[in-house]
């Protein structure tokens, strides 16, 4: 993706989603890593997180048992973490299609309103997704995205 295609989004949690990935050691940012990255720092929408309680570590339990969810439909059974762990990456991830969708909804939305994108209107790109690893994970932890993006709108 291009820069000027971020020219709305926060820069930040741009680069923390980047860190994250790299991190994985993932060959693309995607949705996850654009979660991961907001809930390490949340700016504007901690305060949702906090009354869902989604903060980082929950979302990395979520996401693991998404993972192992996925992986046992695949008929793998549990699996070392370590055998998980992708090698280091070198070189910067490319953009995932689930983190490309999500930084348009959520820029739409801010062009909606206003000038620029909010960390509320990426965190409601991302929880709009209907498919992909993040929906899967919210709802096997029983989370209700659709209460989580309502509540992100009541403080907009």
């Amino acid at each position: 993706m291009a820069e000027q295609d971020f020219a709305h989004v926060a820069r930040r949690t741009i680069v923390r989603a980047v860190e994250e990935a790299t991190d994985a050691g993932a060959l693309a940012v995607e949705a996850e890593h654009l979660l991961l990255a907001i809930a390490s720092e949340p700016e504007q929408v901690g305060p949702v997180l906090d009354e869902f309680g989604l903060d980082r570590a929950a979302i990395v339990g979520m996401l693991a048992v998404e993972r192992e969810r996925s992986l046992a439909t695949a008929g793998i059974g549990s699996v070392d973490r370590g055998r998980l762990a992708a090698t280091p990456r070198r070189t910067r991830p490319g953009w995932g299609t689930s983190a490309r969708e999500a930084i348009v909804r959520g820029s739409r939305l801010g062009r909606r309103d206003r000038q620029r994108t909010s960390e509320a209107d990426l965190l409601t790109g991302i929880l709009q997704a209907e498919l992909g690893t993040v929906p899967r994970a919210f709802a096997y932890a029983g989370v209700d995205r659709v209460a989580v993006v309502a509540r992100l709108r009541e403080r907009a």
